[in-house]
């Protein structure tokens, strides 16, 4: 028996990520060149792990674009297998799902077992939903939707129930549910182990997974192809991810050749600057021009999305970080779809040592100092200028007007930039 499939998943049409319709038209445009890869391949069907719209609710366009490139499978003879995943699983009050909807329009063909209690059962397909289908000869799939904290009870169970399903004349077995292997990234839900999985073993010769955004595979039949679009920031870094062209011959040795293909998608670009020699606001400007302009002459994408994260210490007053000049280089620098810039640089520590011998009036000129002095533009003539701060707080305890504060604040401050001496 020989067959061809596409496995792939999370393709979270209809999400507007950072509040932009581009980079919603981009997880369509994205789902469409994954359907338009099976059509020209010609493959005999589609797997759908999960996760197909972001959201239960989605818009009408959400749903137009997901109709068309499921018609165009229909209209190609390709069928859709399908599970629903935890994005989309219908509301509590609702009767069913998009995807199940898609399902009763005989777009796609929805896989669940049957679940009652602790009773597992495995029905065949009956044209819209089932446990299993045989798109086929000799080609069994069965599917599973999100089931969450329950995942690793009910594979326990499946696994007994399809010890006892009749195996005449398969030779070939894929089982497609939404769920997470453990330690592939932290925190993941609904995610389960090696051990828990290892009772489908001798069942299955092809797991197909959805769920994970980034791709895996375990022990030649774990496949988890990660998700056609940037979701968050963090996947950005991940390696290539897409789809799973897959190619089965139960004659041969392995009785599978999966192939994992990078679709195309829109280009993030990460920077890391990192503050800490630049001793002035202008300095660091210059110095993160330069950086990001060593790191555009090796991006080779257009209208990226650019992150550019600042670290380390600030060695002068936040007030004076001019994130908007940075911006307005990156935009010039890249012409990005969007740009960030991300502040995740920390103050100069400051402590001041208790020191019983020093009077109010002295700690009070020792703080201020050490204040100034942690500030570049004010560290040379630190003395002076606390003495001009300590005039003008001198100025406000005596009851002193407003405009007097200030023509005393302008003439000292004229006096430091000239490099004068003031009073003590």
């Amino acid at each position: 028996m020989r067959a061809t499939f596409l496995h792939m998943a999370d393709c979270h049409l209809g999400y507007r990520q950072y509040n932009s319709r581009e980079r919603q038209n981009d997880f369509t445009r994205a789902y469409l060149n994954i359907i338009g890869v099976a059509i020209d391949k010609k493959v005999d069907f589609v797997l759908l792990a999960g996760d197909l719209f972001e959201k239960r609710a989605i818009d009408p366009l959400t749903l137009v674009h997901a109709i068309n490139g499921l018609e165009r499978l229909k209209e190609a003879g390709i069928p859709c297998l399908a599970v629903e995943g935890n994005h989309e699983l219908a509301y509590f009050r609702d009767s069913i799902g998009w995807v199940r909807f898609l399902a009763e329009r005989d777009l796609l063909t929805l896989l669940n077992p049957k679940i009652d209690g602790d009773q597992v059962g495995l029905p065949p397909c009956d044209g819209r939903g089932g446990a299993y289908v045989e798109p086929v000869p000799g080609l069994r799939v069965y599917g599973m939707r999100y089931l969450g904290s329950a995942t690793a009870a009910v594979v326990q169970r499946l696994a007994d129930a399809m010890g006892a399903v009749d195996r005449k004349g398969i030779e070939y077995t894929i089982f497609m549910a939404h769920a997470g292997v453990e330690g592939v990234i932290d925190r993941a839900g609904g995610a389960i182990s090696h051990r828990e999985l290892a009772p489908l073993r001798p069942h299955v010769d092809y797991l197909a997974l959805g769920h994970i955004h980034k791709s895996y595979e375990f022990d030649d039949w774990i496949y988890n192809p990660g998700s056609p679009e940037t979701n968050s920031l963090m996947e950005a870094d991940w390696p290539e991810r897409g789809y799973y062209l897959v190619e089965v011959d139960t004659e041969a040795e392995p009785m599978h050749r999966p192939v994992l293909h990078a679709n195309p998608r829109r280009a993030f670009e990460r920077l890391f600057f990192k503050v800490d020699a630049c001793e002035t606001p202008a300095q660091l400007v210059e110095a993160c021009q330069g950086y990001v302009a060593r790191q555009r002459r090796q991006f080779m994408g257009k209208k990226p999305v650019v992150e550019l994260r600042l670290s380390g210490v600030l060695p002068f007053d936040r007030g004076a970080l001019r994130l908007d000049e940075i911006v307005r280089m990156i935009e010039e620098q890249y012409q990005p779809l969007l740009c960030f810039v991300r502040d995740g640089t920390r103050a100069t520590a400051f402590a001041v040592e208790d020191d019983q011998q020093l009077s109010r009036t002295a700690l009070e000129r020792r703080i201020i100092s050490d204040l100034l002095e942690r500030d570049n533009r004010f560290r040379a003539r630190s003395s002076e200028w606390t003495k001009l701060a300590l005039a003008i707080k001198q100025l406000a305890v005596s009851g002193a007007s407003a405009d007097a504060i200030l023509e005393e604040l302008e003439r000292g401050r004229d006096r430091v930039v000239q490099g004068e001496e003031l009073p003590c």
